[in-house]
């Protein structure tokens, strides 16, 4: 979701994911839970929606400012706009990232006056930021710091910005690299070690970054000499294609930034003033937003103190609500006396709908969960609706029709019109074999398990579960008994190795400490990626936090980045990118015991790997387009939904699977369950998910968003109701708010952008259909993998997406077959 690609920021590298391969479970949980966002993509919905943000992909707009800081526009900010001006504007995309210097200095020689720059960690570090010596505090005195001095800088070079590279996007590196390093620390500690004082920093430091973000956005000297640049033909030809691209959407989208409205024949200060206050505005209502659904589901808690109420909950899951109720005072953690607590965090109540017999108590939970931030101080609602009106309103000055308009002109798909063609081709396909499902649900539901019809939204995750074990023998924690983290890992990196080329190993201790590494959480592991030749060449390192603590982490998976791939000026030395790894599964019940991973953990773990390779293992030298920057967020899930389908992979099954206490072998029947496992139900899976793509699309683009305590036109809710019609064959409750939790669109980067999941997913599927097709040579395989390694891992941003598919896949356009038959779909509608 990438956090990002959730996410905390809608402008934020952060990929959150949204695994393809907990459809089921997205399905079965119905509403149940739309987990956070990044990038990035992490965060992704997942359970009928649960999240993995990466992707989030889940980000906050204190993030999305430090993205577009000095004009730095994201990834999906890098499509052109149908706004009329004499001149585009221009800035530069994403972060860029310049050579490291001393602390006190930049590569100017600006000088960094402040102690700030040679005391505070989250200031002054070169490869690696010491975690272990960032406090809270740190955060408000080092953000002043930097933003004085970047404001100063760039107020004293705009005066010499020249028409050519250097003079341009050579001349604002260090200050980005310089903002981006330590906001993106800041933004990443708020997501896995959230505390009251991180939160109040940086809601304290949010303002003046948006300030920051729109005084750089709108340099109208920056914007004099890019265009200039273009016009000189003699300039423009000396660039290289990835410089050229840069330029291009960099100017593409300053037009989005409001520059224009600085110019004198275009805007004027009132109107300047308004979009500013928008802008500032719309940062902190996301946050708020955001803030408001995380203490929610923090604040829910069913104590359960009757043990034969969970009758049907696995072993594991007692286990952790008996912590679950301890760490909220009731009782002392031991499953076998209770009490127990059902609490609304992903690896809770998850299992919890898909297991518990108790369909009174199931229902009581999910009415929890779909009403969650929806009332009282956390009410989501009146947040909704005025940034929808904000967002038109932003739409609407810069020349578009709406905000799903100005939202599309920046990505892959372009227009609003193509991205609903494209999910309506695939509501086509699916709505058969949906309703076949559903038919199939009920009738196993009445007859097998004597439960009432028709089903309702608390019985879909538990009757889903129970007709996939009649199906196919296995519950999905006699599963996860096969599925032990530390080979799982290994069977990763293989596939890593196997596929593409690299070697990734985890650092020693001895290693972590000669290189100064440390880390937030004593369980977080660094590792190094290499290439697999002779030579061993460093290419990347990545963090890996992979256990849930639902006390101070967010919940989903995403991917972000630390430290961004760039070619150093001064001395031409590439300093290798690193990443960001969160994932939320279980951790180990005892020292003695290893984490037991469900199989959509193992999907998720795959996802966001994807991630990762991308940032790791690009090319590009530029770090306004390198790794993930600058990739069409439609496109940017691409590589994180590929790597999904290895886990289907006998071969990579028969490597990973084995019995956590014997060692024993994965049963052949129950590796058949998993490789089939992503096709039951596939149909009213996909059916959810084009709920929550249209329902985003339709609110961005058709809806009128209504005033503080009126009651004129429709809802977000009827909205929601009215799209349901269509979508949902098991309709939602009267009381169902789950849009007030809906972080991927109010609070990350996916607003008019959902269907994104379903566009990249079309390709991913496509894209290993090339591996697909070498059935009979391992070699073929290979030289697949490497090539695709060197094209949609290797380009970032800096080639169109499209040129990035003909290169990699011999052709224009995409195929919808491989996603459906993935799916199980193709002979339900052939």
């Amino acid at each position: 979701m990438l956090r990002s690609l959730a996410s905390l920021s809608p402008s934020s590298p952060r990929v959150a994911a949204n695994s393809s391969s907990t459809q089921q479970l997205r399905l079965c949980l119905s509403r149940v839970s739309v987990r956070n966002s990044s990038t990035r993509a992490t965060a992704h919905p997942t359970t009928s929606r649960t999240a993995l943000q990466h992707k989030n992909i889940q980000r906050s707009n204190f993030n999305s400012s430090r993205q577009h800081i000095l004009g730095s526009t994201s990834r999906h900010l890098l499509a052109a706009a149908p706004l009329t001006i004499r001149r585009a504007l221009a800035t530069v995309t994403n972060a860029p990232i310049t050579q490291r210097t001393a602390p006190g200095t930049s590569v100017s020689g600006d000088a960094k006056q402040n102690p700030e720059f040679t005391t505070n960690p989250i200031l002054n570090w070169s490869e690696f930021p010491d975690f272990a010596a960032i406090k809270p505090e740190h955060v408000v005195p080092a953000m002043e710091a930097l933003v004085q001095h970047v404001e100063k800088s760039f107020t004293e070079r705009s005066q010499n910005f020249t028409p050519t590279w250097e003079g341009t996007m050579g001349m604002i590196q260090d200050l980005d690299d310089d903002f981006e390093r330590a906001s993106g620390v800041i933004t990443h500690l708020s997501m896995v070690k959230d505390s009251p004082e991180l939160r109040k920093a940086v809601e304290e430091i949010q303002p003046m970054i948006v300030k920051l973000s729109l005084q750089m956005g709108q340099s109208l000297e920056f914007y004099d000499a890019l265009v200039k640049m273009q016009e000189n033909k003699q300039t423009w030809n000396s660039l290289d294609k990835e410089q050229k691209r840069i330029v291009e959407k960099s100017i593409q989208g300053m037009k989005l930034s409001g520059v224009a409205f600085g110019l004198e024949a275009e805007g004027n200060p009132e109107k300047k003033k308004r979009f500013n206050e928008i802008k500032e505005r719309k940062a902190q209502l996301s946050l708020k937003f955001r803030n408001n659904a995380q203490d929610a589901t923090n604040a829910f808690a069913e104590i359960v103190t009757d043990r034969s109420a969970l009758d049907g909950c696995p072993e594991s899951l007692i286990k952790a609500m008996a912590k679950n109720a301890q760490a909220r005072g009731q009782g002392d953690g031991n499953p076998e006396s209770g009490p127990w607590a059902v609490t609304l965090d992903a690896p809770t109540i998850v299992p919890f709908m898909m297991n518990c017999k108790n369909r009174e108590l199931r229902e009581a939970v999910y009415r929890a969960n779909v009403k969650k931030a929806s009332e009282g101080d956390l009410d989501n609602e009146p947040i909704i609706n005025e940034i929808l009106s904000l967002r038109k309103e932003e739409a609407g000055m810069l020349g578009f029709s709406s905000f799903g308009a100005l939202s599309l002109s920046k990505k892959m798909a372009s227009n609003v019109e193509t991205a609903t063609e494209v999910l309506d081709r695939l509501y086509e396909a699916t709505l058969p074999a949906a309703k076949k499902e559903l038919d199939e649900l009920t009738d196993f539901a009445k007859e097998r398990l004597g439960q009432p019809t028709p089903l309702r939204p608390w019985d879909t995750a538990f009757v889903g579960e129970e007709f996939r074990k009649d199906r196919f023998k296995y519950s999905a924690d006699q599963i996860s008994e096969y599925l032990v983290f530390p080979r799982v890992m290994d069977t990763l990196f293989e596939v890593a190795k196997d596929s593409f080329g690299i070697h990734v190993s985890e650092m020693s201790a001895a290693e972590q400490e000669h290189a100064g590494v440390t880390t937030w959480n004593k369980d977080v592991k660094v590792y190094k990626v290499q290439d697999d030749s002779p030579s061993k060449e460093l290419l990347a390192y990545f963090y890996g936090d992979f256990y849930s603590r639902s006390e101070e982490k967010k919940s989903g998976a995403w991917m972000d980045v630390c430290v961004t791939r760039m070619k150093e000026p001064a001395t031409g030395n590439i300093r290798v990118p690193i990443a960001y790894m969160i994932c939320n599964q279980p951790p180990p019940m005892s020292d003695s015991e290893p984490s037991r991973m469900k199989f959509q953990d193992v999907t998720t773990l795959f996802h966001e790997f994807g991630h990762c390779l991308q940032h790791m293992l690009t090319t590009v030298n530029y770090p306004q387009a390198s790794g993930i920057k600058g990739v069409e967020w439609d496109f940017v899930e691409v590589a994180s939904q590929f790597m999904e389908n290895f886990t289907y992979e006998p071969h990579w099954l028969d490597r990973m699977a084995r019995h956590y206490k014997t060692g024993e072998s994965m049963p052949q029947d129950m590796k058949q369950t998993m490789m089939k496992g992503r096709e039951c139900l596939a149909g009213l899976a996909m059916m959810r998910q084009l709920h929550f793509a249209t329902l985003d699309l339709e609110l961005h683009t058709n809806y009128k968003a209504r005033v503080q305590n009126s009651t004129d036109g429709e809802s977000i809710f009827d909205v929601d109701r009215r799209m349901a019609k269509k979508t949902c064959l098991i309709p939602p409750i009267p009381e169902d708010r789950f849009l007030c939790a809906f972080s991927h669109i109010f609070g990350g980067g996916y607003a008019a952008g959902y269907y994104s999941y379903k566009y990249s997913e079309l390709y991913s599927a496509d894209a290993y259909a090339a591996l697909e097709e070498q059935v009979d040579s391992t070699e073929s395989r290979k030289r697949i993998g490497r090539k695709y390694r060197d094209t949609v891992l290797a380009y970032g941003g800096a080639t169109d997406p499209k040129e990035v598919w003909r290169e990699f896949r011999g052709r224009d356009g995409v195929q919808v077959d491989a996603l459906l038959r993935h799916s199980g779909l193709k002979s339900a509608t052939a």
